[in-house]
């Protein structure tokens, strides 16, 4: 039977619980009260948690709970109980403003994560989730055939940000992610297209506003969805520039209008309302999926022939198969024209959108520069029809 008591010497100290421990023992413990009831709530917890210790019912959710019984009868507050599933599910809904792109990526590391944890993983609690859990998670996406770039971005940049949120709101004591190493790789080398391979991706797609996207995206290096989402209002007839904001790094970007370009826009005037996209059935899809841009440029490049090396071979539909040429190669494409120009590199950084060094925006004042840059990517050879 457990019972109070104070130091005889501080009469107006704590009081002290005397309880029995599971074993038999007598044990004297403080209650860090001086008040009497306030004290004899602490004494009897525990020693109710001993006498469930001693009958083997004690589990750590019910030694959560009997704490928390506890601090409701003090008047305090009681210890959150959080499960992995509700919290990152919970997270997930908060993410609602990030771009589609993203929130497939959140999406598809909370599903995965949660199946790693397997069948009743969801109900575990959130601190209890550590450095071997994201360990395991990271030889099973690596066991898939994922490349050690996609690990890293499922498991250090998109997995880590509920964990860091849990941190900073007190949650959980750390992120189990920045425990672990990341991924080691080394950046796949991707090839250039040749201008006769242009040539022949555009035949392929005559016709389409693919045609166009294909030879902005040569005579400019833009991304995919930079390329589908160009507005008239970024051309710049007059002054010979295009410009428009990079949808990756927000940066805003002025490039020289190339004479293939210009050629292909003679042909296909502007509508009345400048605010349209120049390449209208490409505007406002997505990229990755089996329906998507990448996809579409795939089978284009298909029916062109042209074909890229192998560089990484996919796994069981997860890890995506990579090969050397993809619409990202007419980056390095324009890229290359420059510098096998001998341009300055801040001039090729102007003219792909390339992070430098020396250029952290452009400056109207320059665009005779801009414009000379951009003639050093080479002329298209005529094909069967007019490019």
């Amino acid at each position: 039977m457990a019972s109070i008591h104070r130091d005889p010497r501080f009469p107006k100290g704590v009081y002290y619980c005397a309880y029995a421990l599971a074993d038999g023992r007598r044990a004297m413990r403080s209650t860090g009260k001086r008040d009497k009831k306030q004290a004899a709530i602490v004494c009897q917890a525990l020693q109710q948690t001993e006498n469930e210790l001693s009958g083997g019912g004690l589990t750590r959710d019910r030694v959560t709970e009997l704490f928390n019984e506890t601090l409701k009868r003090l008047g305090e507050t009681p210890i959150e109980r959080i499960n992995v599933g509700d919290w990152l599910n919970d997270w997930l809904a908060s993410k609602e403003h990030v771009s589609r792109n993203t929130r497939l990526g959140y999406e598809q590391v909370v599903r995965e994560f949660l199946a790693y944890l397997g069948p009743h993983g969801a109900t575990r609690r959130l601190e209890s989730i550590g450095e071997k859990d994201i360990r395991g998670f990271t030889a099973q996406l690596r066991a898939e055939g994922r490349s050690p770039c996609t690990v890293n971005k499922l498991v250090r940049k998109y997995l880590s940000c509920p964990f860091t949120k849990a941190q900073r709101l007190g949650k959980i004591r750390f992120n189990p992610v920045i425990a672990t190493e990341a991924e080691k790789f080394e950046s796949a080398r991707r090839d250039t297209f040749t201008p006769e391979q242009v040539v022949r991706l555009i035949e392929a797609a005559a016709g389409t506003d693919w045609a166009g996207a294909i030879l902005f995206a040569w005579t400019s290096g833009a991304r995919l969805l930079d390329a589908a989402n160009l507005r008239w209002t970024s051309v710049d007839t007059e002054h010979g520039v295009v410009t428009f904001r990079q949808r990756k790094t927000g940066r805003e970007i002025v490039i020289g209008l190339h004479e293939d370009f210009a050629d292909w826009i003679a042909r296909a005037p502007a509508p009345p309302k400048s605010q349209e996209f120049v390449f209208p059935t490409l505007a406002g899809k997505p990229s990755n999926s089996s329906v998507g841009l990448s996809a579409q440029f795939d089978a284009i490049m298909r029916r062109a022939g042209v074909e890229g090396r192998l560089i990484r071979e996919g796994n069981a539909g997860k890890g995506r198969s990579l090969r050397g040429l993809s619409f990202h190669s007419f980056r390095h494409s324009a890229a290359s024209a420059v510098f096998n120009g001998a341009a300055l590199k801040e001039i090729a950084s102007r003219v792909t959108g390339h992070r430098g060094n020396v250029i952290d925006r452009y400056i109207h004042s320059d665009l005779t520069t801009i414009r000379e840059a951009t003639k050093l990517i080479p002329r298209l050879p005529k094909g069967k029809g007019e490019v």
